[in-house]
């Protein structure tokens, strides 16, 4: 069987895209990486016992898997941000193990609003929306705290070299070539597990914030819907 190494890029459906890889392997020969860094500390041959990756990983921390097959999940950058915004706003940064940042990031969701949010100084806090596919998929460093032109460049050539991505808003699609491409068994009914919702109407104003810091992201997404059906071959 394939092995697969997971690029899950926080909400953007990935808890049920992965499900498919889930089902296909047993518990311990599945990787979840927690610390996405960390990943870079395994060898070759250790990641050789998973049949099965994943994680909030940037895409220069996989070199190492060298013999699994990398896929990503894409969603429209907006939609995105305003699912990070109300999924921090849900958690609890008093329970859990959260890092420092976590937990910042959590109060910070639940006293600054959305606008206040993504416009905030603290950059471990507005990264997350600003360009954040693009940042990953480009392999981005996190002192590259302004994104430009050749970051979507690079994105995009990673994107043609991984094996497989899949667009949040055609996610039932997405499964179906990817379960037929790799021979995967396709779940009848695929859940959109841990969804989160802002149930307020956004601003006009937020919105236009919103696209102006994601455009690199979203010049990605408008790439990927186009050659999606690339993948079936």
């Amino acid at each position: 069987m394939n092995k697969f190494l997971y690029l899950h890029i926080p909400k953007t459906g990935g808890v049920a895209f992965r499900s498919v890889f889930e089902n296909a392997s047993r518990a311990e020969r599945i990787l979840h990486v927690k610390a996405p860094k960390q990943l870079l500390k395994y060898s070759h041959e250790e990641l050789e016992h998973y049949d099965f990756i994943h994680g909030h990983l940037n895409i220069n921390q996989t070199t190492t898997a060298r013999n699994h097959k990398k896929i990503a999940t894409l969603r429209n950058p907006i939609e995105r941000c305003i699912s990070t915004y109300s999924f921090w706003r849900g958690l609890d940064a008093d329970q859990g193990s959260w890092s420092k940042n976590g937990a910042s990031r959590i109060r910070a969701a639940k006293t600054l609003g959305l606008k206040g949010l993504i416009t905030t100084e603290e950059y471990f806090i507005s990264k997350h929306f600003n360009n954040f596919q693009t940042r990953l998929l480009s392999g981005a460093n996190d002192w590259e705290t302004i994104l430009h032109e050749g970051h979507l460049l690079q994105a995009i050539e990673n994107l043609k070299r991984i094996d497989f991505y899949a667009i949040n808003s055609r996610l039932e699609e997405s499964i179906d070539i990817l379960c037929f491409k790799y021979g995967l068994f396709r779940p009848r009914r695929i859940q959109k597990l841990n969804a989160s919702h802002y149930s307020e109407r956004v601003d006009e104003n937020t919105t236009s914030t919103l696209q102006s810091l994601n455009q690199l992201d979203l010049e990605l997404l408008d790439w990927a819907e186009k050659n999606l059906e690339h993948q079936k071959t």
